[in-house]
């Protein structure tokens, strides 16, 4: 069959223009199509990216924890219970700035901390001796007291004075101000340094129960 004596010239070039027309649509809502998934691909990949370099920024940035700190304590004692040890301090009247500290099961009866060998005098007639221990203060931070570890390593009792002079502008939570309220009475019962760091140690080793004390 001649299809030329039945349609016009005019008619099959307007048939051929409207395909093209319907092909080139096509193509340019195909290309679209593509544009758009490898931009959604884009976004995923790099969100991706993200998520897996995210994590790896915080834990690269984390620090190390501080390592115990190492101390010295006159020892008089060493009791199975917190009640045998404050009898013991009791007993004896020259055991009256004495305080009691626990490790581990163990309560002990000490009167003086240093933080040097020299800073500590024992007696054998006494029945005293010296006890190197370490003091591990990371856990006090959750209750307010991350300043004790520096505390603890204060030279002079105005370090520490100051310290709790810096602190009295009333910004501090409750648990912060507790620690400094603390850091008050015992610098008001005694100027002796010793003597401090061995009631805030015994205050934060078991009535706080956040300073770990190790040998």
């Amino acid at each position: 069959m001649k299809f030329g004596k039945r349609y016009s010239k005019v008619t099959v070039f307007m048939a051929m223009l409207h395909g093209v027309l319907i092909g080139v649509a096509a193509v340019a809502v195909i290309g679209l199509l593509l544009v758009g998934t490898k931009g959604k691909d884009d976004v995923k990949t790099s969100g991706k990216e993200l998520a897996a370099s995210g994590p790896a920024a915080v834990e690269n940035s984390a620090k190390p924890d501080e390592e115990p700190l190492q101390l010295f304590a006159k020892q008089h004692g060493a009791f199975s219970s917190k009640e045998s040890a404050s009898l013991f301090i009791a007993e004896d009247p020259t055991l009256s700035k004495a305080a009691v500290i626990k490790a581990g099961d163990k309560y002990l009866v000490w009167s003086a901390v240093g933080l040097t060998e020299n800073d500590i005098d024992s007696s054998e007639s006494e029945g005293t001796y010296r006890k190197t221990f370490r003091a591990d203060t990371s856990s006090c931070g959750a209750i307010g007291a991350g300043k004790l570890r520096e505390v603890l390593m204060q030279t002079e009792i105005a370090e520490i004075n100051n310290l709790d002079d810096t602190k009295k502008e009333g910004k501090e939570d409750e648990k912060t101000k507790g620690f400094y309220k603390n850091i008050t009475a015992i610098t008001v019962f005694t100027k002796d340094l010793r003597i401090v760091r061995l009631h805030l140690l015994s205050q934060y080793s078991h009535t706080e129960n956040c300073v770990k004390i190790t040998f």
